[in-house]
C-alpha cells in the first residue's frame, strides 16, 4: 500500500496539531468564521465555494483551529491541489490521518480501511481544493458521513460537491470601498485595506495607511476586488514600485501580477495561473460564455446575456445551462435579489472579466460583440430616457445605477473606436436624467465633452449633446459655461436639431437666470418652454419647468410667491408619480417656509423631501435639504446639531462645480449659519463638530437630519396640523391611501416596491407634519380627503 500513498501535499510547516501553519496573520472575516462555524454545528457537510484566490482555504484553516475542543479525536487538513489521479484520494486523506498500517490490511481498500478506523470518532475532516477531484469527493465524502456519524466535513471548492446533504457557503473578496461612494475623511479602513497594509509592510519598511495614501489604498483594493491574492500579488510589487505607479497598471493585472511567495501553492503563484486553473474546470460552452461574458462590466440578466452572447458555437437557447454551470463554478455570481420582484442579476469580478477580455480579444471577435454589448446599453438607456420622469422612474433609475459599469464600459468604446462617436453622443445624452437624478453632473460633462470634438459635422445628435451639456453645466454651478454650450446647441439647431431641442435650449435660458435670481428674465423664458413642451406632449419636461418656476421666486426671495407656485405644480406632478421633480419641489417648498420664519413647517417638509429624495439618491435634493435643516437649526440657537448638518451638507457639495448650484442666495444663508454656530460654539468645537458631519455616510446625514426635530417639537409640542391633505407630498398621500385600506408598512413597502423603512419614515412624517399620534388619524383624513 505504500506505494500508492502520494508524496506530501502540504508544502507549509505544520503547527502542534498537525494543521499547517499560518506565516501571516489573519485579517477579518469574523462575520464569515462565525456562519461556518455555526453551519458545522448544524450539518455535517460544508462547503466553502468561492473564486480562486478569495481566501476559501485561509478560512477552512483558521476554522478547523477554532473546532478543535469540538472535535476531540482531531481536526485534519488535506490539501488536494497536487492530486491528480482521483483513485488516490482516499490514499491521500489517509496519509494525513496518519492511518496506522493495520488499518490498511485484511484485504480493505484505503476508503474502507479509512471508514473502519473513523468510527464512531469525533473528527473534523479538511478537504481543501477539491474542484478538480469533484466527482471523486462527492463519492468519498458521501460514504464517510454515511458510516461514521460523529465525522463532519469542511471542503473547499469553487464548485458545489452536489452530495447529499451539503450546506454550500458562497465566499466573497474581502469589502472594498465603491468610488461611486464618497471616501469619507476618519471612516473605517475595510478589510481589503487592512490587508494590502499589512502585506505591503512586510516588504517596504513602515508602511501604513495615512491620510494620504488611503484614498489610493482604497482604489486599489476596489480595483483588485478585494481578492485577497491579488492584494497580496500587488503588495508585493511595492518593493520597485511606488502606490501611483501599481494603480496605474492595473489594467495589465496579469503581467504585473506575476509572482509571489516562493512557498505559495503552484496554482495559487501567479493570479493568471489561479484563474488558468479555473478556466480549465469549464466546458468548451462556457469558457465561450464567460470569454463573451467579459463584455459586462457590471451587473446583467439572462435576457442581456442571451441578447449579447450569442451566437456561434453558442446558440440562445442553451446560454441559461452554460451560466447556471459558471455559477457553479464560482465564475460568475448570482446577486442578492433587490426585493422588488426584477429578474435575477449577475457579475463577474473585475479580475475574472479581464481575464476573459483577453481571451476575447485573443479570439479576434472582441470588435464584434463589443459593438453588440454598445447596442445594448444604447437601448437600454433610451428605455431609462422615456421612463425617468414618469411613474417609472424609481425603478428605472435603480437599473441605471445599477448597470452603471457597463454603461461607462460602452462609452469608453464610443470614445476609442472609430465612426461610434455619434452612438457614444446618443448614449451619453439618453443618461442625462441618470448624471442628473445621481448628482454625476461632472462624469456626464466628461464623456460628452469628449464625445463632441470626435463629431464635428452638423447632426441631431450632435445638437441634444450641447443641450444636455449645458444644462448640466448649469446645474454643476457653471453657469457662464452652460450658456457658452447652450448657444452652441441653438447655433447648432439650425443645421438639424428638433423641436424638443429648441425647448430645452429655451428653458436652459430661463435656468441660468433662475440661478442668479433674475426672476422676471427667468419666468419669461421658463413659460415660453412650458408652452413649447405641452404642445410636444413633452409632460416630463413641463414638469420640470415647473419646479424651476419655483426655484426662481426662491432665488429671488419671493417666499409667498414661492409657496403658491409650489401648489400649482400638484396637478402636474401628481399624475406623474416620479421622485425627482418632486424632490426638487419639496426642498424649495421647506426653503420658503424657512425663509418665512416657519421653522417647523419647514422641518416637517424637509424632512418629507429627503425621505423622497433618498429613494432615488438625489444627491442635489438631499444636500440641499440638509443644508435648509442646518440653516434652522443655527437659528432656534442649536449650533452643535447646526454644526453637524453643514458639514454634512458641505461634504455632500464636493462633488460638484459649485455647491448650491451656485447661487447666491444659498450661498448667503449657509455662510451666514456657519457664522453664526462658529460664534456660539467657538472655533474649536465648531471645527470638531462640523467634520464629525462631514465623516457622516449619506445614510447616517440623512438619518441625522430627519433624527432630531425643531426646538419646539423637542420640548414635547406638537404641530396642529398645517393644511391637512393639501400639507402632504404625492408620496405621503399615496401611503395615506393604503393606511386607509388597512395595509401594514410591510405591505405598503411591497406594494409600492420600496423598502419598508422608507414607508417607516413617510408615516413618522406625516404624522409630525399633521400633529398626529395613531395611524387611525392617518385613515380618518384620507377617508375625508377632498376628491380629486
Amino acid at each position: 500500500m505504500d506505494s500508492l500513498v502520494p508524496p506530501t501535499l502540504s508544502a507549509h510547516e505544520t503547527d502542534d496539531a498537525g494543521l499547517p501553519a499560518e506565516l501571516t496573520r489573519f485579517i477579518g472575516r469574523d462575520a464569515e468564521l462565525a456562519e461556518i462555524r455555526e453551519a458545522l454545528y448544524r450539518e455535517r457537510l460544508v462547503t466553502l465555494m468561492g473564486a480562486g484566490g478569495v481566501g476559501k482555504s485561509r478560512l477552512a484553516l483558521r476554522t478547523a483551529r477554532r473546532m478543535r475542543e469540538r472535535c476531540p479525536d482531531g481536526v485534519y487538513f488535506v490539501e488536494l491541489s497536487e492530486l491528480r489521479d482521483p483513485e488516490l484520494l482516499a490514499n491521500a486523506v489517509a496519509a494525513v490521518v496518519e492511518l496506522p498500517e493495520q488499518s490498511e490490511r485484511a484485504g480493505r481498500t484505503p476508503l474502507e480501511a479509512l471508514i473502519a478506523y473513523f468510527g464512531s470518532r469525533r473528527l473534523l475532516l479538511v478537504l481543501d481544493t477539491c474542484e478538480h477531484l469533484v466527482d471523486a469527493c462527492a463519492v468519498f465524502v458521501q460514504s464517510v458521513l454515511r458510516y461514521c456519524p460523529q465525522v463532519r466535513v469542511l471542503a473547499t471548492s469553487r464548485q458545489p460537491l452536489d452530495a447529499p446533504g451539503e450546506r454550500v457557503l458562497q465566499v466573497m473578496p474581502l469589502p472594498v470601498i465603491d468610488p461611486d461612494d464618497d471616501a469619507r475623511p476618519g471612516a473605517e479602513p475595510s478589510d481589503a485595506m487592512l490587508l494590502f497594509a499589512e502585506r505591503a509592510a512586510a516588504v517596504v519598511r513602515g508602511f501604513g495607511l495615512t491620510d494620504a495614501n488611503r484614498g489610493l489604498v482604497a482604489r486599489l483594493c476596489h480595483r483588485l476586488d478585494g481578492i485577497p491574492l491579488a492584494i497580496e500579488l500587488a503588495a508585493v510589487r511595492l518593493r520597485a514600485l511606488s502606490l501611483e505607479q501599481l494603480l496605474s497598471r492595473l489594467d495589465h493585472r496579469f503581467r504585473l501580477l506575476s509572482g509571489g511567495s516562493r512557498g505559495v501553492l503552484p496554482r495559487h503563484q501567479t493570479l493568471r495561473t489561479a484563474i488558468d486553473w479555473s478556466h480549465g474546470l469549464c466546458t468548451e460552452q462556457e469558457q465561450l460564455l464567460w470569454v463573451r461574458l467579459s463584455m459586462f462590466a457590471g451587473e446583467f440578466e439572462l435576457t442581456a446575456a442571451e441578447e449579447v452572447c450569442s451566437g456561434p458555437r453558442l446558440p440562445p437557447e442553451e446560454i441559461l445551462e452554460c451560466l447556471i454551470g459558471l455559477v457553479d463554478k464560482a465564475i460568475v455570481l448570482r446577486l442578492d435579489d433587490e426585493g422588488d420582484g426584477s429578474d435575477a442579476r449577475y457579475r463577474m469580478l473585475d479580475t475574472i472579466r479581464e481575464y476573459g477580455r483577453e481571451r476575447l480579444a485573443e479570439s479576434g471577435a472582441e470588435l464584434e460583440y463589443r459593438t453588440r454589448h454598445r447596442d445594448h446599453c444604447l437601448a437600454l438607456a433610451e428605455e431609462f430616457d422615456a421612463r425617468w420622469l414618469t411613474r417609472d422612474q424609481v425603478v428605472w433609475m435603480r437599473r441605471a445605477w445599477r448597470e452603471r459599469a457597463s454603461l461607462r464600459s460602452a462609452l469608453e468604446f464610443c470614445c476609442t473606436e472609430p465612426r461610434e462617436a455619434t452612438a457614444g453622443l446618443r448614449l451619453a445624452s439618453a443618461l442625462w436624467g441618470l448624471w442628473l437624478g445621481t448628482g454625476r453632473t461632472v462624469e456626464g460633462l466628461y464623456w460628452l465633452e469628449r464625445l463632441l470634438p470626435l463629431c464635428p459635422e452638423p447632426h441631431p445628435s450632435r445638437v441634444t449633446a450641447l443641450r444636455v451639456a449645458g444644462h448640466l453645466s448649469l446645474m454643476s454651478g457653471a453657469h457662464g459655461r452652460g450658456l457658452e454650450l447652450t448657444e452652441r446647441a441653438e447655433d447648432a439647431s439650425h443645421e438639424g436639431g428638433g423641436r424638443v431641442d429648441a425647448a430645452y435650449v429655451v428653458f436652459n435660458r430661463g435656468l441660468a437666470h433662475t440661478l442668479v435670481g433674475e426672476v422676471d428674465w427667468a419666468l419669461e423664458r421658463l413659460r415660453d418652454a412650458r408652452e413649447r413642451f405641452a404642445g410636444l406632449g413633452e409632460q416630463g419636461g413641463e414638469a420640470w419647468m415647473l419646479g424651476t418656476m419655483c426655484g426662481a421666486h426662491l432665488c429671488a426671495g419671493e417666499y409667498d410667491k414661492t409657496l403658491a407656485t409650489c401648489e400649482e405644480t400638484r396637478p402636474v406632478l401628481e399624475p406623474l408619480g416620479e421622485r425627482w421633480v418632486q424632490g426638487w419641489v419639496g426642498w424649495i417648498q421647506g426653503c420658503a417656509l424657512w425663509g418665512l420664519g416657519r421653522h417647523e413647517e419647514s422641518a416637517a417638509v424637509l424632512r418629507s423631501a429627503l425621505t423622497m429624495c433618498l429613494e432615488i439618491n438625489h444627491a442635489q435634493g438631499i444636500a440641499f435639504s440638509i443644508d435648509t435643516l442646518g440653516w434652522i437649526a443655527a437659528a432656534e440657537g442649536r449650533p452643535e446639531r447646526a454644526a453637524a448638518l453643514l458639514g454634512a451638507a458641505d461634504r455632500l457639495w464636493e462633488r460638484f462645480h459649485d455647491p448650491r448650484l451656485g447661487i447666491p442666495a444659498m450661498h448667503r444663508a449657509h455662510d451666514e449659519a456657519r457664522a453664526v454656530t462658529r460664534s456660539a460654539l467657538g472655533a474649536r468645537r465648531h471645527e470638531e463638530l462640523y467634520a464629525a458631519g462631514a465623516a457622516l455616510s449619506l445614510q447616517e446625514a440623512v438619518d441625522r437630519a430627519t433624527g432630531e426635530t425643531t426646538g419646539a417639537r423637542a420640548s414635547g409640542r406638537r404641530a396642529a396640523g398645517h393644511g391637512g391633505w393639501s400639507a402632504l407630498t404625492v408620496r405621503e398621500r399615496e401611503i395615506a391611501d393604503l393606511v386607509a385600506e388597512g395595509l401594514s408598512n410591510r405591505r405598503i413597502a411591497e406594494q409600492l416596491t420600496i423598502s419598508k423603512r422608507t414607508v417607516d419614515s413617510h408615516v413618522e412624517h406625516i404624522m409630525g407634519k399633521l400633529g398626529y399620534a395613531s395611524r387611525t388619524q392617518i385613515a380618518t383624513l384620507a377617508a375625508a380627503r377632498p376628491s380629486a
